[in-house]
């Protein structure tokens, strides 16, 4: 303080001289080197003198403003944002970094210095969880940085945007960014960088599930840092050692390391951005060891802190240990509030692993709730978590959270696995591990919505066209909920004779029928505990359909030949391709069963809507044909667009049976080109095949008009062509015939 007090003397004496020794002596007091520029805490304790300091800095501001000293007041610009971002004060540091580097662009033509002030102003962005512009600004200040020789800035631009993707949680793109920091560092001495990268190093292997390997870096770099006096880096090394520690369930290290690491955090800022990070996790140590009360003071501090400084990243995380605490203490409902405050931040600010880490706390603990909304709603939490770190390549979590939803942990696909070799890597990762492959949001969503009801009772229809994947959807939503370690019992409903249909679904006794020689246990009752797929629902004849309404509101089977009923508790999940309101209104089909099977209504888009699809599951067909067969092929480039381009009237079955008919008739170690594929066709380039597609489209939406007006009008012709515009009773007989439209698709039974 004395110091400070002498040097507003000095200016006082209205000497320039003095402004500019004053401005040195600042950087003296902060251990800042103008050039390059290494900004360090310069004691601990320095947070009392910063009053006085950021006094002195603006009064410096101002005179060198009327005097229009453009490189002084880049310097001072720069020293008052370092400060107010230790500090805490991220908005005020942000202002004065932009301001310093508008003068170094536009005044003073400073590359270098212009460069150093945008790597600050990204740790801002960082710290506001505004991870995108912070991405920006390193890779731009990267960009020139490369151009100018500036290898420093380079360096330092370098581990501040492994820094951002690692908390915006792109960890696959993290390792690219820490080999050639790494090539540089070697070839270039640089301690405090090479200490900042070793502390990077150590976090991402402490997330990846390496904590022998994150302490293993971490005790030298600790050694290092308090051999550099560098108390900040210091501090966040005990955190990252308390976080290995934690990791491994040694709780009481974890908490020596981390109040180790707060004393320092109280000593240099006691309102810094190091202060919630490190009341979250004494917080969530003290909960370990058994004091929850503690932790929720922590938590509320931390919190505080947080919101001042808008660390959301802090603050989303913060929510997920006063969760656990509140829970620890015996407020689940609370618990479950402030949890679910926490992932919402996460899910806004895109907090990618502290979200997965709150969605698999809140999820796991909902799923021991009796009640099945909240069981329902923690699935798809940890549905959703599951998602998130399958993303983030963190299979420990991913086993984690299959162990929770009681699936039986497995191991990763090798090289040779055929879905790695399809790259097929824009999946949906939840939907692949039931066998969907799919990169479609509609499709996504549809599986989102069955893990959300799985556990529950709720009957399912899904609806498409033929060959789509009804099945493996329903596959998938009897592998997701609590039945399936029961069986699961597909019927094609139309591929059964009318007459067997009775024994078939009731079962029947021995002598009930001629040609009944035996018992049989009919599908309903041979699927209990378990799930009763419905395929082509529409062509159950009405007197089943009664039948089978009766057994969804009783829950009781009656084979045929016998008195007594037996108790059944089946899931139903139906499925067609027709549609049930039409052939309701028609009297074709049960309106009471249509709404007992409408519980959740899933609609399969077709694959030619589906043009992402096409490409991935050509690519997964070809490499599992081409694995299964022994052959290697080459593809011509244009061989994708032109299956984008074909309609697929049967959809998925079509494609893989196109796939496979091509992969068995051609010669090993040939080129495959687009004369291989869809030999049907008479014209096969592209643009043609998209003009016919767009015909086809108008072809069909026609032939809905006049469906729609001839069942509203009951058959009658007439009526229905002057529905259509004054169309002629003639022109319309005419389109009837030309569009193939029968009888029954519009007559209505009375």
């Amino acid at each position: 303080m004395r110091q400070i007090d002498e040097l507003r003397a000095s200016i006082e004496s209205e000497s320039d001289n003095c402004d500019e020794s004053a401005l040195v002596a600042v950087e003296g007091i902060l251990r800042i080197d103008p050039d390059p520029a290494t900004w360090v805490y310069g004691s601990q304790g320095w947070f009392e003198e910063a009053a006085a300091l950021i006094d002195l800095c603006e009064t410096l501001l101002q005179r060198f403003a009327q005097h229009d000293k453009k490189a002084e007041l880049s310097r001072l610009h720069g020293i008052l944002g370092y400060i107010f971002l230790r500090l805490g004060g991220v908005h005020k540091a942000e202002s004065h970094l932009r301001a310093a580097i508008h003068v170094l662009n536009w005044d003073l033509g400073d590359i270098p210095g212009s460069v150093r002030q945008r790597r600050r102003l990204a740790v801002v962005f960082k710290n506001l969880a505004r991870y995108h512009q912070a991405r920006f600004e390193c890779e731009q200040a990267i960009e020139i940085a490369d151009l100018n020789g500036l290898e420093r800035e380079s360096r330092g631009n370098r581990l501040n945007l492994a820094i951002v993707l690692i908390k915006m949680g792109r960890l696959p793109q993290v390792p690219a960014i820490f080999d050639d920091l790494e090539k540089r560092l070697d070839e270039h001495s640089d301690p405090r960088t090479s200490l900042r990268f070793n502390l990077a190093c150590a976090n991402v292997a402490r997330i990846t599930g390496h904590p022998s390997k994150a302490l293993d870096i971490l005790m030298p770099t600790l050694l290092s840092a308090r051999g550099q006096l560098l108390v900040r880096e210091e501090a966040i090394a005990l955190e990252y050692i308390g976080d290995a520690h934690l990791s491994e369930r040694e709780f009481r290290r974890a908490l020596d390391h981390y109040q180790q690491a707060m004393k320092i955090a109280e000593e240099t800022a006691p309102d810094g951005d190091l202060i919630p990070e490190l009341c979250h996790r004494i917080a969530e140590a003290m909960v370990r060891l058994g004091d929850p009360n503690g932790a929720i003071l922590l938590c509320e501090r931390g919190l505080r802190v947080a919101r001042t400084l808008s660390d959301r990243y802090e603050e989303c995380a913060t929510h997920r240990v006063c969760a656990m605490a509140h829970r620890a203490a015996g407020n689940f409902r609370k618990a479950l509030r402030v949890a679910d405050e926490g992932i919402d931040l996460g899910r806004q600010y895109e907090i990618q692993y502290e979200l997965g880490r709150a969605l698999v706390w809140a999820g796991e603990l909902r799923i021991e709730d009796p009640s099945q909304t909240e069981q329902a709603h923690g699935r798809r939490q940890l549905w959703e978590a599951r998602g998130v770190f399958e993303r983030m390549g963190l299979s420990q979590w991913v086993c984690s959270i299959d162990r929770s939803l009681g699936f039986d942990s497995q191991e990763p696909a090798t090289s040779e696995s055929p879905l790695e070799a399809a790259e097929i890597g824009d999946c949906d990762r939840g939907a692949l591990k039931f066998g969907i492959i799919t990169s479609n949001a509609q499709i996504c969503e549809a599986v989102e919505i069955l893990q959300s009801v799985a556990p529950s009772q709720i009957p399912v229809l899904i609806t498409g066209e033929s060959g789509v994947g009804k099945e493996l959807l329903a596959q998938a939503l009897h592998q997701m909920g609590p039945r399936r370690k029961g069986p699961f019992v597909p019927l094609n409903c139309g591929a059964i004779a009318v007459n067997l249909l009775d024994s078939e679904f009731f079962g029947h006794e021995r002598g009930s029928f001629t040609g009944a020689v035996t018992s049989r246990e009919g599908l309903l009752a041979s699927s209990d505990k378990g799930t009763l797929f419905l395929d082509e629902i529409a062509d159950l004849p009405l007197q089943v359909q009664a039948a089978l309404l009766r057994v969804l509101e009783t829950g009781e089977v009656r084979a045929v030949g016998r008195d007594d009923a037996r108790k059944v508790d089946i899931r139903i999940v139906a499925a067609t391709n027709a549609t049930l309101e039409d052939l309701v209104a028609r009297g074709q089909f049960r309106q009471d069963l249509f709404y007992r099977l409408n519980g959740i209504r899933i609609m399969v888009p077709p694959l030619r809507e589906r043009e992402e699809d096409i490409r991935v599951l050509f690519r997964f067909f070809w490499s599992q044909l081409t694995s299964s067969g022994k052959k290697k092929l080459r593809l011509d480039e244009g061989v994708e667009s032109l299956l984008c381009a074909h309609d697929w009237p049967g959809n998925v079955r079509e494609l893989r049976n196109e796939v496979a008919r091509v992969v068995a008739l051609a010669p090993q170690g040939s080129l495959v080109g687009t004369e291989a594929f869809l030999p049907q066709l008479k014209n096969k380039d592209v643009r043609s095949l998209r003009r016919d597609r767009e015909h086809r489209d108008v072809f069909s939406q026609e032939r809905e008009q006049i469906l729609v007006a001839l069942r509203a009008h009951r058959g009658n012709k007439a009526g229905a062509a002057r529905s259509l515009g004054g169309m002629k009773r003639t022109t319309l007989i005419y389109k009837i015939e030309r569009f193939g439209i029968r009888p029954e698709e519009y007559q209505t039974k009375d």
